[in-house]
């Protein structure tokens, strides 16, 4: 996904896009006897860290080729969980600086939050205990996190290239941060799950969002009114 060299503006609008499709994780047998459970999953990571991307795929069922900065977008996607439907609310949001206002406008009643970082994006590491997990306590405080790292094909393209460009392999390999440097960033800030996944590749999408909304299950809304004590701190899932 292209990250550079692109002038368009972020949108400055919310669309609500709904689904046609369903995502199943254990299909019930009878899909017409069971009523559905809304909850909200906001999604949070640096601008351009591949969010939207990931929202895409799971969503739409395709690959955007072309960067567009977002503001905040709201998707609408029916999936089932070990048997049970629900009508997950997902909130796309913007992970520049000047959108911080707008943004926290988004965690309003939020079940569940998908903090995103890419692999080839120190910074985007860094700033999931620098600066989200700060802005999530002041607006959000007590939501059950799930940290999801992003574009991992990257390993594998490195892994691909000629094999006689051995110095280039390694420098790379050096700069991608590693599964057990994302795991030890889970543990950290007390993510309840850390997954791994490839938008463009589609892999490990749908995985990361079932287990997003298999913490959202049980989770009580959070937002910036909410004055519930805090319940996430639990021990870290490795998927």
């Amino acid at each position: 996904m292209p990250l550079c060299g692109n002038s368009k503006k972020p949108r400055m609008y919310r669309i609500t896009h709904r689904n046609p499709h369903v995502t199943f994780a254990h299909k019930p047998e009878s899909l017409l006897t069971i009523s559905s459970v809304e909850r909200k999953i906001v999604i949070l990571g640096d601008g351009a860290c591949g969010k939207t991307s990931m929202l895409n795929v799971f969503t739409r069922g395709y690959f955007p080729q072309v960067y567009e900065p977002t503001v905040f977008e709201n998707y609408v996607h029916d999936i089932f969980v070990d048997g049970k439907p629900i009508k997950l609310s997902l909130w796309d949001t913007a992970g520049q600086e000047e959108f911080d206002r707008l943004r926290s406008l988004s965690y309003s009643d939020t079940h569940t939050i998908m903090l995103c970082f890419s692999i080839d994006s120190r910074d985007s590491l860094e700033n999931v205990q620098h600066k989200w997990v700060g802005e999530i306590a002041d607006h959000c405080e007590g939501v059950k996190l799930v940290l999801v790292a992003l574009k991992c094909d990257l390993r594998n393209d490195d892994a691909d290239e000629d094999e006689n460009d051995v110095s280039n392999q390694n420098s790379r390999a050096k700069q991608l941060i590693s599964y057990e440097e994302g795991l030890d960033m889970a543990k950290t800030i007390g993510a309840l799950r850390y997954l791994e996944c490839s938008a463009k590749r589609n892999r490990g999408v749908n995985e990361a969002f079932t287990e997003a909304a298999r913490c959202a299950i049980t989770a009580k809304p959070k937002g910036a009114n909410d004055d519930e004590e805090n319940d996430h701190g639990s021990s870290c899932t490795i998927m």
